[in-house]
């Protein structure tokens, strides 16, 4: 027989297990087929559009901060009025931001924009999440955010016991530096949009997430677990917001725009995704040219 030729026996066994794997799941018990990943034509899990920002009014205390130009001033306003009518399109129900859960400030302040007695600041939960949820016709708007724990304690500690670890944070605090410039640069030469389009792009978006296992995950004596104790906070940080973002959603027809820090979307989109109550829309077409 040639080399290349598959026996008869061979291709019934074939057609015997391909046979077995299209029967219906619920004939041989339980369904383990993986839903997809992104929200389907007539599906029933609610959309959700994760879009990752950057700080507009440099007020986050974060290691690495892009430096933002003033979002106040006329061309960038003539820019967020062109995301907020692209953001438009995705058809949001509810509108999440980056803001202490159920903030009543927030809250507040975004009633009395809609009744024309606030004027925006410049923070990316106003610009985006206020304008546009007041275009769409929202009644409030939803914050979400949840504080993480600090380590810093264990850290030192840890340091001091491992000075070769100081190795490590110059080497983290070079490469921050880095994706930092290269931001920079980019909203430099860039319309708010087009920013937007970078920050999203799948391979950056995995690179913030990355940057915690580079330099804290080895971060760890045996004894003293700090470094992966810290990316467990962050995880358990993201996780509370999602369930946060579970508990807004209180119909089958929500459509949930989320704007968010760029460095929590790779977390969050993980959570869509395996979530069997949501499914996940991509930024990049409401942001490209």
């Amino acid at each position: 027989m040639n080399k290349h030729t598959l026996s008869p026996l061979f291709l019934l066994l074939l057609a015997c297990a391909g046979g077995l794997f299209a029967q219906d799941p619920d004939t041989i018990g339980y369904d383990f087929r993986i839903r997809p990943a992104e929200c389907q034509p007539g599906g029933d899990r609610i959309p959700v559009l994760l879009l990752g920002v950057y700080d507009m009014a440099n007020a986050k205390p974060d290691l690495f901060n892009v430096q933002a130009d003033d979002v106040l001033a006329p061309k960038r306003q003539a820019e967020i009025e062109e995301l907020v009518a692209r953001l438009a399109k995705f058809q949001p129900t509810k509108i999440a931001v980056e803001a202490p859960f159920g903030d009543k400030d927030v809250l507040a302040k975004y009633q009395a924009y809609l009744q024309g007695t606030y004027q925006l600041g410049r923070s990316e939960t106003e610009q985006i999440g206020f304008r546009l949820a007041k275009a769409l016709g929202h009644q409030t708007i939803f914050p979400i955010d949840v504080n993480g724990p600090e380590g810093k304690p264990a850290s030192e500690k840890l340091l001091a016991d491992n000075p070769e670890f100081q190795e490590l944070l110059v080497e983290r605090n070079q490469t921050g530096r880095q994706i930092v410039s290269q931001m920079d640069q980019w909203l430099k030469k860039s319309t708010v949009t087009e920013m937007l389009f970078q920050l999203n792009r799948p391979e950056v978006i995995r690179k913030s997430q990355e940057f915690y296992f580079q330099f804290f995950e080895p971060m760890a004596d045996g004894k003293n677990y700090s470094g992966p104790d810290f990316i467990a906070a962050w995880y358990q940080r993201n996780l509370r917001i999602f369930s946060n973002l579970h508990q807004i959603h209180d119909s089958e027809k929500d459509r949930i725009l989320v704007i968010y820090g760029q460095g929590h979307i790779q977390l969050l989109q993980r959570f869509v995704i395996d979530s069997p109550y949501f499914c996940r829309t991509d930024a990049l077409p409401y942001l490209q040219r």
